[in-house]
Formats: C-alpha cells, sequence, structure tokens
C-alpha cells in the first residue's frame, strides 16, 4: 500500500527557502501575497490560486526551481487584432508579445494569477474564498495514493486544525456548489459515496495522516516567520507546530461545505434537495451559505 506523505522534510530546502524570501525573487513575492494558497506536499509545494497551481516548488541539486503550466504566461495585457492569412491558415504573430518570458519581482506575480483566473471554475474560487476567510485551513486538494488496479485518486477540497476539548483535531471538508450534480445521492460519483471513500482512506493510513499533518503545521509557521509578518497561521497551527498533539477522530471527521446559491435557491432548490435525500445525508454534517466568503469552519 502506498503512504500518505506531506511535509518538507527534505535537508536545506526550507533554509534555502529562507534565504530566497531574503531577496527580491518569485518566492518573496509569493510570501507577501496572502492571497496565494501554498499547498505542502511531498517535499514540494503547489502555489494555488483560485484551484490553479501557478508554481510547483522543489529543491534540485541544492537549488529551488519553479516551474509554471504555459497556460498562465499568456499576457493577460495583449490587445488590438492579430491578422489571419486567409492562404496559409497562420496568424501574424510574429510582433506580438503573447507569452510573459521574464519573470519580474514586484511585477509579474499580478499577471500570471490574472491568466491563471481565466480557469477557475465557480467551485474553486470558492474554495479560494474560504481558504482567504479561515486561518486554521492547512491544506488544499488533498489527493489520497491511488488503490491498487486503479489510477482514479480520492482528493478532497480543505483540512483545518480545530481545538476541540482542548486538543487539536484535524478535520476534512468536501465543498461543492449547489449546482454541482454530485449532491444529487444517487450514484458512484455522489457526495455521500465521496464522504465514505474519504473516511476510509484516512483511517487507512490514519497514521501517516497525522504525521505529515504534524510537519505541515511547522512548514506553514516557517513560511509565516519567512514573510516577514505578511501571513500568520491560526494559534492551533502554531501550537501543533511548537509540539502539541494532533488527534485524528475514530471515524475521520469528513463535513460537506455547499454554497453558491441566494436566498430563493437556499428556500427552493436546497430545503428540497435536503428532504429529498434526508436519509443518505443524515451521516454528513452540512455547513451551507450562500457565499462562500461567509463561510467560518
Amino acid at each position: 500500500m502506498a503512504e500518505f506523505r506531506r511535509g518538507i522534510r527534505k535537508a536545506g530546502m526550507v533554509d534555502t527557502l529562507v534565504e530566497l524570501a531574503s531577496q527580491p525573487s518569485w518566492w518573496r513575492d509569493v510570501l507577501q501575497d496572502r492571497s496565494l494558497i501554498i499547498g505542502v506536499r511531498d517535499d514540494y509545494l503547489n502555489v494555488y490560486w483560485r484551484g490553479q497551481s501557478i508554481f510547483k516548488v522543489e529543491m534540485k541539486q541544492d537549488r529551488i526551481v519553479a516551474t509554471t503550466h504555459p497556460k498562465y504566461l499568456l499576457n493577460p495585457g495583449l490587445s488590438g487584432q492579430v491578422v489571419l492569412d486567409g492562404e496559409s491558415g497562420t496568424f501574424a504573430l510574429e510582433r506580438v508579445d503573447a507569452l510573459t518570458k521574464i519573470y519580474v519581482p514586484g511585477e509579474t506575480l499580478p499577471k500570471l494569477k490574472k491568466a491563471a483566473s481565466l480557469f477557475a471554475g465557480e467551485e474553486k474560487a470558492g474554495v479560494q474564498a474560504i481558504v482567504s476567510a479561515n486561518s486554521n485551513v492547512v491544506d488544499v486538494e488533498i489527493a489520497f495514493p491511488a488503490e491498487s488496479g486503479t489510477r482514479s485518486v480520492s482528493r478532497m477540497d480543505i483540512a483545518t486544525f480545530d481545538e476541540v476539548e482542548g486538543r487539536v483535531k484535524l478535520r476534512f471538508w468536501e465543498a461543492k456548489v449547489l449546482s454541482n450534480p454530485e449532491l444529487r445521492v444517487s450514484g458512484g460519483r455522489s457526495v455521500v459515496r465521496q464522504v465514505e471513500t474519504y473516511r476510509a482512506r484516512l483511517t487507512q493510513h490514519a497514521p501517516d495522516v497525522v504525521e505529515s499533518y504534524r510537519i505541515i503545521a511547522g512548514n506553514l509557521f516557517a513560511f509565516a516567520q519567512m514573510s516577514e509578518g505578511t501571513r500568520s497561521v491560526a494559534p492551533v497551527v502554531r501550537q501543533v507546530a511548537e509540539g502539541a498533539p494532533l488527534t485524528l477522530s475514530e471515524p475521520p471527521d469528513v463535513r460537506l461545505i455547499v454554497y453558491g446559491f441566494d436566498k430563493d435557491q437556499r428556500d427552493g432548490a436546497w430545503k428540497a434537495l435536503l428532504a429529498e435525500n434526508a436519509e443518505q445525508l443524515r451521516g454528513i454534517e452540512i455547513l451551507a451559505r450562500g457565499h462562500p466568503c461567509d463561510i467560518r469552519l
């Protein structure tokens, strides 16, 4: 069985990031932009904007290496028209500066974010808003190792630390907009089946999950310190970073967030969905708000 493994454990990687943060750089820009979500993976980072990973950050041969997808390099300042040659079928791009080719600290990051926004759906944009409003979030896009014989990967939206009866506990959240058909509970892709799968996988990997998020707490606290006050972590995250025990409930605590609706939809479609699927949804704690900015985890 593949291991669930998260956290920056590679010798020297955090120290090298500290050095990079002390000088004008893309990494310093990331730390100074609180709207960006830093997801800690297995000795690498994903930097997210509205669900899009605009940077993958690794350490290779004692150097920090950042990569991005070409689609985020599309110059958002493009204007005017491009001539199409009707005979050859080619566009006259010779004089068009279509791509961002050089990263300029203090200038380029907003361009990458603007380009990435073109690919962000409503659900991922909502997750971005939820994370921005909740300092106890410690992870997004939480993927489990693929099970034997399948390529499918279980992936939850959000992980948080919460203080419950004096103890810090891991809690996980699946986020859906009201229009998502997976909220209709029949079928293999239903949210009920997803939550059941997440609970089973968390139980299967429980010791590794707890250890991984203990390390992640320390990594997030280190990033906050690198940011010179721009970023912060919730007190519960700092407690774990400084050695407080972290626990995972039995069964694991996996909850559902629903958003993306107005008052009429709340009183109509949402209440109807709850009534029609009351039996199946009974075992899932649900937090529903019309706008994701109003959600407090």
